[in-house]
């Protein structure tokens, strides 16, 4: 690893007047590899290391940053460590988003989204920023025994279903940030002629695609249950009966119910569309929820041209002077 443009730094397993020691591993990286997502899923760095003569100062939980060309491109703890009968080893780290699998329960009422991820941090210690802020109220609801992940997930799902306004969280350097999608565009096209080399598209109605939707509200009054029922009769003669099922809340009435039954019948009507870039020339500005223009003649039929599409998750991989990425997009 060329360390004049590589900075890999580890926090020692000792410790010199009560505080960390820390060691610049750069000279023993083979390869970087940062892994990022939309959804919330832990920010992820696999370090690729030379064998080593000693293993004693590698300690689970330990700080891990990485920088590159001075671009700070990961900030997260250690909490893998592997070595091979040839003494070579692997580290992996995640960002701040890992502690968000820990379980809980958690009850929510009349709160935003943005309320709930600052609502979960500042209970967790977690450090957070709210770059934007949601206006929606949430219903009241119980979080019982779910991944504080969790909550924050149907928190955002449900904004963006009833609002359209699509927020995501992203870990920067140590402090989780709540984003608004729409403001992450970058300046950068991706395609034919531009940073890619292959591609490879995927349409499928296997997962996250329903044509009926069963909305059922339990009536403590009446003691019966009420069964709401939106369905799209074209497609489920395409592709059979693929059925969305929700439990609501009591306090919703009768055209709210209709209404969200509607509303998620037209937001999962439909198949989904998975663009994968696994070759292309590497740029730090892509990242997981950012968005660029994309350019792919071959496919301009069925996926946007020329227009902005979203990175659902980014692999940046680095080795020596090589840096590519490998994208996939939501269409």
């Amino acid at each position: 690893m060329k360390t004049d443009k590589v900075e890999v730094i580890i926090q020692h397993s000792e410790t010199k007047n009560g505080k960390p020691i820390a060691l610049n591993i750069t000279q023993v990286v083979n390869s970087i590899e940062v892994t990022t997502y939309l959804e919330i899923k832990p920010g992820k760095l696999t370090l690729d290391l030379k064998p080593l003569d000693s293993l004693e100062w590698v300690a689970l939980g330990a700080l891990v940053t990485v920088k590159v060309e001075n671009e700070k491109l990961f900030f997260g703890y250690v909490f893998k460590f592997d070595v091979d009968q040839n003494r070579s080893c692997k580290i992996t780290a995640y960002d701040q988003i890992r502690y968000l699998q820990c379980k809980d329960t958690l009850i929510t009422k009349n709160a935003t989204a943005s309320d709930i991820f600052k609502q979960i941090c500042e209970g967790y210690n977690l450090k957070y920023k709210l770059v934007a802020k949601s206006a929606h109220i949430l219903a009241k609801r119980v979080n019982d025994n779910k991944t504080y992940a969790d909550m924050i997930a149907y928190a955002l799902d449900k904004t963006l279903i009833d609002t359209n306004l699509w927020y995501f969280i992203r870990d920067n350097w140590g402090v989780l940030e709540f984003l608004d999608l729409y403001d992450e565009r970058t300046n950068l096209a991706i395609g034919d002629r531009s940073l890619m080399s292959t591609f490879s598209y995927t349409t499928s109605i296997d997962s996250d695609t329903y044509n009926q939707v069963k909305l059922v509200k339990e009536n403590k009054e009446t003691k019966k249950r009420e069964i709401y029922i939106q369905k799209d009769s074209t497609n489920i003669d395409r592709w059979g009966t693929l059925q969305y099922y929700e439990t609501v809340q009591e306090s919703m009435n009768d055209a709210q119910i209709r209404t969200r039954a509607a509303t998620l019948l037209e937001y999962y009507n439909k198949p989904k569309r998975t663009l994968k870039l696994p070759t292309c020339v590497g740029n730090f500005k892509v990242k997981a929820g950012r968005s660029f223009v994309l350019l792919i003649e071959d496919l301009k039929t069925v996926v946007p041209y020329n227009q902005y599409v979203i990175c659902s998750s980014c692999v940046h991989k680095i080795t020596n002077d090589t840096h590519t990425m490998e994208l996939e997009v939501l269409i």
